[in-house]
């Protein structure tokens, strides 16, 4: 069994009663994070979802980062398959008592994981043109392939700035990073998907952010100000079969 499946001691509910389906890791994610209106976010947002607040205030995340490794439960890694670059724009949610994460728009820079995922679990994946880069820092730009698909850039340079730590329940870090679902809407059908994987190891973070109309729908002026930054080198995650909500 994977070492990560015993730790379940911090989840706010338990893993699901079916096998997991998939797993993959994250490495050199960066949490973008900036307080918004509830009101700009509302229409955006399926209306069976509530969109969820930390003290009264909705929030917005870009967060990139490197996927590899990516496998099914009964297959191997895959050569030129299993590892992609990702940039999601999101936003936090509750449903049926659970809290979880909503995604605008999930960018990748490989084509048969943007038609997996849309295929799996109906996420909104857009094909794009991402750079990583690792220095003594890390630099990532991507760019929406299709104008189709709306316009979308974003370039990033970022390096953690602090010893990594764990953030406590009921502070605003913990509340924007510990959410172990997602929801998505098919159709008429919601969607969600159970994810798990162990406490997120945090390090606060610099960063110089260029973006362009990544979140179109949002006034840009919110995200003028300094965002809230966090860093985590490596995490293993594991997903689940999406569930059809009644």
């Amino acid at each position: 069994m994977n070492k990560e499946l015993l730790v379940q001691s911090h989840r706010p509910y338990p893993l699901p009663d079916m096998n997991w389906m998939m797993t993959q890791e994250w490495h050199h994610t960066l949490f973008v994070h900036w307080p918004v209106p509830l009101s700009s976010l509302k229409e955006h947002v399926p209306r069976e979802l509530q969109i969820d607040t930390f003290e009264g205030c909705a929030w917005i995340g870009i967060v990139p980062f490197q996927v590899k490794n990516t496998r099914g439960r009964f297959t191997p890694l895959i050569p030129g398959v299993s590892s992609y670059l990702e940039v999601n724009v999101r936003t936090y949610v509750k449903y049926g008592g659970r809290t979880g994460v909503y995604f605008f728009s999930l960018d990748a820079n490989h084509l048969l994981a943007v038609l997996g995922a849309k295929a799996v679990f109906g996420l909104n994946y857009k094909q794009a043109n991402i750079r990583f880069e690792e220095q003594n820092h890390f630099e990532m730009t991507s760019t929406r392939v299709q104008a189709s698909a709306g316009i979308a850039k974003v370039e990033l340079r970022y390096i953690p700035e602090t010893q990594v730590f764990f953030a406590e329940p009921g502070t605003l870090e913990h509340w924007l990073t510990e959410r172990y679902c997602l929801w998505t809407k098919r159709g008429s059908k919601l969607i969600r998907g159970d994810i798990h994987h162990t406490r997120w190891e945090l390090q606060r973070a610099q960063a110089e952010i260029s973006q362009e109309m990544l979140i179109p729908f949002l006034h840009q002026e919110y995200l003028t100000q300094q965002p809230l930054l966090h860093y985590t080198k490596y995490k293993k995650a594991f997903f689940w079969p999406p569930k059809l909500e009644k």
